[in-house]
């Protein structure tokens, strides 16, 4: 099991030094060991209690009724009260408000990426569902999943961090936006339209798309999460049978290494339904003046202009 320095603890927990120290000496939360120098060394169980005892506190817990309880007594807790949660606007747009606190979101990138450093894996998917609780679907691909993985691809590239780190990152914020997008399934949607989204077939690059699932999500699209990697018949398919409106088609630089672009495109112009449209997003190469003057394509180089084609829609 790790151990931590204050300073360490303090980061990975989200309570201060001062607020450690205190609860560490008035209420006896945690009872961290010393090394030979006399230096407070926290567990991995530590820093889970004290992150439990601080989102707790937010919501209207007093310390000293909880600080002696087990670490599965505050998880219960803290599973019976998370649904509580709301999302407020803030006046500052590092900060967003909910009842269970100021989300301060510089400070939860730089806990984000302290926890992969150390391979903190249960800390990283709880601060990722702590965001995703507070945030709204559209802040969330905006001011965490952009820059966090823009973060994490430079360290990687600077091998600051090793790929794995990148891999074990990628795995949980799936798992949580995939548990998003299944609970979307379930709700009452605003808009008519009905969108299907997918990469081409070879393409397992799926950050994208993940991203244009969330905007579909905060804008109330219905939408079908294909994953990546569809062949175009399978597509054209899809689009007939769910009598689609558009496809969402996420390409990176990758894309070109495994598919002709531009035959990918081609055939979902000729078998795909004429109303239905095609929206092709990302980094991946392909002879745009072939399809502009096309009325079913739509080119997509940034999130932004996507955004803006969700929330045209009926």
């Amino acid at each position: 099991m790790s151990k931590y320095p204050i300073q360490v603890a303090s980061k990975l927990s989200g309570v201060g030094v001062h607020t450690l120290r205190a609860w560490e000496k008035r209420y006896h939360a945690v009872e961290p060991v010393r090394n030979d120098s006399g230096r407070r060394l926290y567990s991995d169980d530590d820093v889970e209690k004290l992150r439990l005892l601080s989102d707790l506190c937010s919501l209207g817990n007093n310390i000293g009724a909880i600080a002696s309880k087990q670490l599965s007594e505050l998880n219960e807790m803290m599973e019976k009260l998370s649904g509580r949660e709301v999302r407020v606007p803030s006046s500052d747009q590092n900060k967003v408000e909910s009842s269970n606190g100021v989300i301060d979101i510089p400070e939860s990138l730089k806990s984000l990426t302290l926890a992969l450093e150390f391979y903190k894996l249960d800390v990283i998917s709880h601060e990722v569902k702590k965001l995703i609780l507070a945030l709204s679907p559209k802040d969330f691909v905006y001011k965490i999943m952009i820059p966090l993985l823009q973060d994490v691809g430079f360290r990687v590239e600077r091998k600051a961090f090793s790929i794995a780190q990148e891999h074990a990152l990628s795995a949980i914020l799936k798992f949580h936006i995939g548990h998003m997008i299944y609970q979307s399934y379930q709700q009452r949607k605003k808009k008519q339209s009905l969108i299907v989204i997918t990469t081409p077939e070879g393409e397992l690059h799926e950050f994208g798309i993940l991203m244009a699932s969330l905007l579909c999500c905060h804008f109330g699209v219905t939408f079908y999460y294909l994953g990546p990697n569809l062949p175009a018949d399978a597509l054209a398919d899809a689009m007939k049978s769910l009598n689609a409106d558009a496809a969402i088609i996420g390409t990176t630089v990758v894309t070109n290494n495994s598919i002709d672009l531009d035959v990918y495109i081609e055939q979902l112009m000729k078998k795909t339904p004429k109303q239905s449209q095609i929206w092709v997003g990302g980094l991946g190469h392909f002879s745009f003046e072939n399809f502009a003057s096309n009325k079913k394509f739509k080119y997509l180089p940034t999130i932004k202009h996507l955004e803006g084609l969700i929330q045209q829609l009926d």
